[in-house]
């Protein structure tokens, strides 16, 4: 017996040490440089030779550096531009998962990486303080990793720009880079590129090492490329020494010469038209000519509506071109209706909403490139109704930053990931789960991160407090920003906000169980509620009790969009919103919603109409940060707001279960006689044809799958005719004096009434 116990004992030994079949050596480490110093903006040429005696039919590699990089595999560029910018939270860094196999071939194969390192904090990303390089591959069977083995050496023909005074935006961990073509290392990338002379890096540790800590994986797919397109001179627009190439929107990009230049060392200075319009200057860039014609293509991105080139005397451009890039996800809703200004300001919307999705969602893409989460709630949105469900990712990685940055204190803030900001705006994290958790629920139905985000909620709403008689405390923060403009009743915005948030952790306590926090949140609201309306309801609308100038239009509209204002109320707050207007397009799309939740459709056109004509009639592709241009961002996300409004009331399409299990199609046609409008879900495409004239009104829907659309008749409808190869039946539960209501089973149907 005692002889079986030990050869069972030495089995099991046995087993355990041969789990993992790699050596130490065999491990992948991350990789430096042996003399690293920190400084912004270094780049870095790495290489690796491995021999494959057949072509693998996976070749998984893991990938992650701080802080982007470029991959070659045998001469060919794979990988533009490779990983987010770092920060999944305070301490760990993301990674990239890549198959390599359709580019290897028998013998030799060779890697080949650009690494830039941006050495800099910013709004977008934390640096780690070292640069480093980490490849963890199983090609075949083989470990291909980084190590020792490899070949590194700093590519100093990528520099800082110079030339003229300006200091760095600090928002911004990218700096202004210059590229010197005489340092340029010819066909590096190349398989028969001799690197012998090149450095041995230093390795720092396996995975896990300080100060990249643990890697997280990339959930967000690689950018799109959109592909190199190319001018000829003949077709730029020359201005002395200034050329310029129009761009047919306002995109991310990177930009293509082709030039002659009369000796080495002559300067090209490049800049987007945005460069002299912000306050905090985006993205530039330089090139340094070698002798004679050469050509050569940017790798850092930028984003404008034109780039202008400056030419130093001896140089002739020839040819410039661009290549867009972006997040890769489809513009692929659609809606139709016979009016060229709200067609014309969709346009501008979904080309300001594609300009600010990247590593992240951002404000803008050229003066911060960061995830506020007051602009993120109102992109996500946007993005459920226009983009395919591709773009729920980027929606799913800020929700899962905002928690996961979450202070040991139980503070939320953003923008995240950040290495120079960690200040608190109260209001926009209550926007956060007021409405981000909340949409992001209703859309997607991803219950698993309801889950996820309950504790962290909960920890930051506890931080607030309110009182017995229901009156939520200020609450100060970092910032205390509601609103861009004057006359803000913050205290207002604030119990509106509060209440909304609460209600929605209320909706996830009840999701994930916790019930005793689901009745404890909703007989708080019952009391914030009464004392709102009892204390802050005047004859002209709400006001809270410290405010003192002109009565606000934000608070009013914000109380109809809680719930907090009753029907009672709606005139006197529809005819304060005609009148008042002081939001910014960052609450105004609330105002908007709230128009439409009162019934005052025509009032929400007139006022769409009215405050953005300047954005719609402007020469520029995107919208504005302020109504008034001024020398603010003119492609700012929070202002396409009634994108939404023409998706969610006008064609009336929104869910009322999650993952449009079951949705609302609620039309408001205003004075519009026909609207084609359809949406991906994830649950299939919804579509919808309305038609109507002096004798008939005609919907054509199209449900999906697994889902069950809502309709609404006028009550007074004569020959209601409801046609398809489901099921339908009436909601007579839910009728009212307005309409009747219905239930259609996925499938297509055809509703006409007199």
């Amino acid at each position: 017996m005692m002889k079986n116990t030990i050869l069972f004992a030495f089995i099991i030994l046995c087993s355990c040490n041969v789990v993992n079949t790699r050596s130490k050596n065999d491990m992948a480490k991350w990789i430096t440089v042996s003399d690293f110093q920190h400084a912004p903006n270094q780049w870095y040429n790495l290489r690796k030779s491995f021999n494959l005696d057949e072509i693998p039919s996976k070749a998984t590699v893991k990938i992650s550096v701080d802080s982007k990089y470029w991959l070659w595999v045998n001469g060919t560029l794979v990988i533009r531009e490779g990983m987010v910018k770092r920060g999944p939270n305070p301490s760990d860094t993301y990674y990239d998962e890549l198959d390599l196999a359709k580019f290897l071939k028998k013998g030799k194969n060779t890697v080949a990486v650009l690494a830039w390192y941006f050495g800099k904090e910013g709004f977008s990303h934390k640096d780690s303080g070292k640069f480093g390089f980490f490849f963890n591959g199983d090609i075949g069977g083989q470990s291909v990793v980084s190590d020792h083995t490899w070949k590194i050496r700093e590519n100093s023909a990528y520099q800082r720009v110079t030339g003229w005074e300006r200091s760095s935006n600090y928002r911004l961990p990218e700096v202004d880079v210059k590229y010197v073509a005489t340092a340029n290392i010819e066909n590096w990338q190349n398989i028969d590129f001799d690197d012998s002379s090149w450095d041995t890096p230093i390795e720092v540790g396996a995975e896990g090492v300080a100060p990249w800590n643990n890697l997280v994986k990339r959930n967000i797919p690689q950018w799109k490329d959109f592909g190199l397109k190319k001018v000829a001179a003949a077709d730029l627009v020359k201005n002395k020494n200034r050329v310029t190439l129009k761009l047919p929107y306002n995109m991310q990009f990177s930009y293509y010469i082709k030039v002659k230049s009369k000796g080495a060392g002559k300067v090209i200075d490049i800049k987007t038209d945005s460069y002299d319009w912000l306050n905090d200057v985006p993205i530039s860039s330089q090139y340094v000519t070698k002798e004679g014609i050469q050509e050569y293509e940017h790798f850092p991105w930028m984003s404008g509506h034109e780039i202008t080139f400056d030419l130093e005397d001896g140089i002739q451009l020839l040819e410039a071109g661009y290549r867009e890039t972006g997040y890769k996800s489809e513009i692929d809703g659609s809606f139709e209706i016979d009016d060229p200004f709200m067609m014309t300001f969709l346009q501008k919307a979904e080309n300001t909403l594609y300009v600010n999705m990247r590593d992240t969602w951002f404000d803008c893409p050229d003066r911060e490139r960061a995830q506020w989460w007051g602009d993120l709630v109102l992109l996500m949105e946007e993005s459920f109704y226009v983009l395919d469900n591709d773009a729920h990712a980027l929606s799913l990685k800020g929700i899962r930053e905002l928690v996961d940055w979450q202070k040991d204190n139980g503070v939320l803030y953003s923008p995240i990931p950040a290495g120079n900001w960690d200040r608190e705006l109260p209001q926009q994290m209550l926007a956060a789960v007021a409405l981000g958790f909340k949409n992001y629920m209703m859309y997607t139905g991803d219950m698993e991160t309801y889950k996820y985000v309950f504790p962290h909620v909960k920890k930051y709403l506890d931080l607030w407090s309110v009182d017995p008689n229901g009156h939520v405390n200020f609450k100060s923060g970092g910032w205390n920003w509601s609103d861009w403009g004057s006359k803000v009743d913050s205290e207002l915005l604030e119990q509106a906000w509060y209440y909304m948030a609460l209600e929605t952790y209320a909706d996830i306590a009840d999701k994930v169980g916790e019930i005793a926090e689901r009745d404890r949140a909703t007989a708080t609201l019952e009391k914030i509620k009464t004392f709102v309306n009892d204390n802050y309801w005047t004859k002209k609308g709400y006001r809270s009790s410290n405010y003192k100038e002109e009565i606000d239009d934000r608070g009013n509209g914000m109380m109809v969009l809680a719930g907090i204002a009753e029907q009672d109320k709606y005139e006197t707050i529809s005819t304060l919103l005609q009148n008042v207007k002081h939001s910014s397009p960052y609450i105004d799309k609330y105002q908007l919603e709230a128009l439409f939740m009162m019934g005052k459709s025509e009032q929400a056109l007139s006022r769409i109409k009215t405050r953005y004509k300047a954005m719609v009639d402007s020469e520029l592709t995107t919208l504005w940060e302020l109504f008034e241009l001024g020398n603010s961002s003119y492609n700012h996300g929070w202002s396409g707001g009634p994108l939404t409004i023409m998706y969610k009331y006008m064609a009336g399409i929104k869910p009322i279960r999650p993952g449009f299990e079951q949705f609302e199609v609620f039309p408001e046609p205003l004075s519009y006689k026909n609207i084609k409008c359809s949406i991906s879900t994830i649950k299939g495409n919804i579509s919808l044809k309305y038609a109507q004239n002096l004798d008939n009104t005609s919907i054509e829907i199209s449900v999906p799958e697994q889902s069950e659309a809502m309709i609404r008749v006028p009550s007074g409808a004569l020959n209601v005719e409801i046609k398809g190869k489901g099921d339908y039946r009436s909601v007579a539960s839910k009728n009212d004096e307005k309409y009747k209501y219905y239930t259609l089973s996925s499938g297509k149907w055809v509703v006409n009434y007199k």
